[in-house]
């Protein structure tokens, strides 16, 4: 398949504390076609040839497209692709849910109250489970889904928001592909858009954060191994909207990237970047100078080193401006921030070596252009 645009754009950056001319990342830009109105996007080896591959969520015909590698930059689209994922499907989890070896998609599906479980085959084809979809009761309808282990039995489990009833709640897995015996856990007030999983105070225990629309938090929800969750909230700024979470200032501690949107979801304040430097224990504080300015309506946020010092970098897709931000961290906080135009309501964000040569690149989804844009880092 033939790349739709192949340029190089240097990142147009200002500087408050410097970098060297080396690290200042210039991207070769490649688009390839998706399906309609992409969303979500995540990276996995679909097809076991070593090589990342692609997943993008097509929010308005109710599909996932999947992009397999061909090294040289190149991706095509797997055969039978793109595959039924629901109903507006706004948010993906890749695992291996029946413990066959092939990755899996559990999929969010927006305005509806269930869960989209798409099994693998090991070659890029994807099929719906026995049981999908999996009705869960929550209120309105579903946002983001995350799994891990949460009650050690070795057997996968997803998780979910209830954003009316201020929660989110978790099935449990059988390791077969199914889920059962809901469970909820209070939250702050209205959960929404993304929740994500990582073990956030070293126990190695999964546990879980979200975002609170509607009280400026994220809650902090610890695991104890067992299936139950403490919970705790920490300020994650004006209309908190996303999370990712990942180290951002190389202390081996995980930290928190939180997107502050209220241009997306019609409320007042200002658009942002809030970071939350982790303590190692489920504790978190706002790094100096939070929140950082963002473009208009930014709806994602992703973290990886850009540019080679070992220091994981964050950008932010801004739906609004047709553009992205890229803030250059350091130990001490924010460097430099750039913004690089790009697409049409960018919106789905990624950052992985898709090439192979030892550089991260950025993948991000383009939601009026119904395709996939890969900054590559030259």
């Amino acid at each position: 398949m033939k790349h739709l645009l192949s340029i190089a754009i240097a990142a147009m950056t200002t500087f408050s504390c410097g970098l060297s001319q080396r690290q200042q990342p210039n991207f070769e830009i490649k688009t390839f076609p998706v399906g309609k109105g992409p969303g979500s996007v995540e990276i996995a080896d679909f097809n076991h040839d070593q090589l990342p591959d692609i997943a993008v969520a097509n929010s308005d015909d109710s599909s996932v497209s999947i992009l397999l590698n061909n090294r040289n930059r190149m991706f095509s689209p797997s055969a039978g692709s793109p595959f039924y994922a629901g109903h507006f499907p706004n948010d993906i989890n890749i695992a291996d849910f029946n413990k066959d070896g092939n990755p899996d998609l559990i999929f969010a599906n927006h305005e509806k109250k269930y869960l989209t479980l798409l099994l693998g085959n090991g070659k890029g084809q994807f099929s719906p489970a026995p049981h999908s979809p999996f009705a869960v009761q929550v209120k309105p309808h579903t946002h983001g889904v995350i799994s891990a282990d949460f009650n050690a039995d070795g057997n996968l489990d997803i998780a979910t928001d209830s954003w009316a009833v201020d929660s989110i709640v978790v099935l449990y897995g059988d390791g077969a592909g199914d889920f059962s015996n809901a469970t909820y856990f209070a939250t702050g007030k209205h959960p929404y858009q993304r929740l994500r999983t990582a073990d956030l105070n070293a126990d190695n225990k999964p546990d879980i954060v979200t975002t609170n629309l509607d009280d400026n938090s994220v809650s902090i929800l610890l695991g104890d191994g067992k299936g139950g969750f403490s919970s705790r909230s920490f300020n994650a700024g004006n209309t908190p909207f996303g999370v990712t979470i990942g180290d951002v200032n190389g202390d081996g501690i995980l930290d928190l990237a939180v997107i502050n949107s209220p241009t997306i979801s019609t409320k007042t304040g200002v658009d942002g970047l809030t970071i939350l430097l982790g303590d190692g224990a489920g504790n978190f504080s706002l790094c100096n100078d939070a929140p950082f300015k963002t473009g208009l309506g930014p709806t994602r946020v992703a973290i990886g080193d850009l540019n080679g010092d070992s220091i994981n970098d964050i950008v932010v897709t801004n739906y609004k401006n047709d553009n992205i931000s890229i803030y250059y961290m350091g130990k001490k906080g924010l460097l430099s921030s750039a913004t690089i135009p790009i697409g049409n309501q960018p919106d789905g964000l990624a950052i992985h070596d898709m090439d192979g040569d030892g550089k991260n690149d950025i993948i991000l989804s383009s939601y009026a252009n119904n395709c996939i844009y890969i900054l590559f880092n030259k």
